[in-house]
């Protein structure tokens, strides 16, 4: 299994559902929010496992800009991206100590999924959201 679909792929699968589901547009953009906090989690652990900051920016920049192209593609609202992405951040950091302190390492596997993260393309992107929730959703007319 590719390090991408390690621990993002498991959060995203329980927060976005099925893309072809009947829901509500507010949850539907929740759903989306719930990508950008996976992502920021995913940068909090990294974090706490050792990651360098300069491969913590460029992994949320790479992230900012794969999300927003998503949101423009699909509809969605990417206004609240930093604020998300830090809420992301602080549940990462928090999930990482818990686990330490329970005498568990997930940083290889974490790390893992960090560095791949960090330079992924958008198609790439899309394409792993889309195997996770079985399809994407229609995009917007510009």
């Amino acid at each position: 299994m590719e390090p991408m679909r390690n621990l993002l792929t498991t959060a995203l699968a329980l927060a976005m559902g099925l893309a072809g589901a009947p829901a509500a547009q507010a949850q539907i953009q929740a759903d989306f929010e719930q990508l950008i906090t996976t992502s920021g989690a995913t940068n909090g652990a990294a974090q706490v496992c050792g990651a360098a900051p300069p491969d913590l920016a460029r992994h949320k920049a790479t992230a900012r800009a794969n999300l927003q192209r998503y949101a423009t593609e699909f509809g969605y609202q990417a206004d609240r991206f930093d604020a998300l992405f830090e809420q992301g951040r602080h549940d990462g950091e928090t999930m990482m100590l818990d686990m330490r302190k329970s005498g568990v390492d997930g940083c290889a596997g974490m790390m893992g999924s960090f560095q791949h993260e960090r330079d992924i393309g958008y198609d790439e992107m899309k394409q792993g959201v889309a195997e996770i929730t079985d399809g994407l959703p229609e995009p917007q007319d510009p």
